[in-house]
């Protein structure tokens, strides 16, 4: 109204620190609202989240097992340090010329769960005459004549290969042998388990001695055993 004092303080600029404070107040206030909309968004996306997505763990693999054929016969040493071959095979395979076969009586020479009686180990050559420089292969087979399958050791502890001339012992594969090792081998009925041994045409003595006399051309008598089970012999001529 005409007449009255103004007031000064409407009037008067306001100060730097006053505008300072309001920008303040209201940055806070912008970051408080960010903040709450972010949890809320959150908070909504975790519940449409579908069921099983969190991250599944990455399983631990497991260690491998290599599996180990049941019809491989363990080979026996020879004094020359040469091992026989081993395979199994089945009654379709064709016959060696020379094989006989018994029967084992009483307690079972080969250690493992087949009944007595139920091993039958046979004697063979691959072939009747060998001609000068052939080296013989030596056989060793085993049958199950069970109705079951069993296992039996046919491990090197227990394979013995002679060779005779006459009444002379010629060879031995229990001469020097060294680390004989057992190995059971689960023998079914329809399966033969075969231990083959090259004789290299050297003698041997039972001391593991030196010998430098050669087997002559002539008849030879193979026998075989398998810890107590002996097999017939069969014959064979080097040339």
């Amino acid at each position: 109204m005409p007449g009255e004092p103004r007031n000064n303080d409407l009037l008067r600029p306001q100060s730097s620190a006053v505008y300072r404070r309001r920008r303040l107040v209201a940055l806070v206030l912008v970051v408080v609202v960010l903040a709450i909309v972010v949890g809320l968004v959150w908070w909504l996306v975790s519940l449409f989240r579908p069921a099983g997505s969190e991250d599944a763990p990455v399983p631990t693999p497991s260690p491998s097992v290599a599996a180990t054929p049941s019809g491989e016969a363990s080979p026996s040493a020879s004094a020359t340090g040469s091992a026989p071959e081993s395979d199994a095979t089945d009654g379709a395979e064709a016959e060696p010329s020379s094989s006989d076969s018994t029967s084992a009586s009483g307690e079972a020479a080969a250690s493992g769960n087949c009944p007595p009686g139920d091993i039958v180990i046979s004697a063979a050559t691959d072939q009747p005459t060998y001609g000068e420089g052939e080296e013989p292969v030596l056989e060793l087979r085993v049958d199950n004549t069970g109705e079951e399958p069993c296992e039996a050791n046919l491990g090197t502890t227990q394979q013995v290969f002679t060779v005779y001339s006459g009444p002379d012992r010629i060879f031995s594969t229990e001469d020097c042998q060294v680390d004989g090792q057992d190995a059971l081998v689960e023998i079914s009925p329809d399966e033969q388990e075969r231990a083959r041994f090259t004789w290299p045409r050297v003698r041997s003595s039972e001391d593991c001695g030196e010998t430098t006399q050669e087997p002559r051309s002539g008849t030879y008598r193979l026998e075989v055993s398998l810890g107590d089970l002996r097999a017939q012999p069969v014959t064979f001529n080097l040339q």
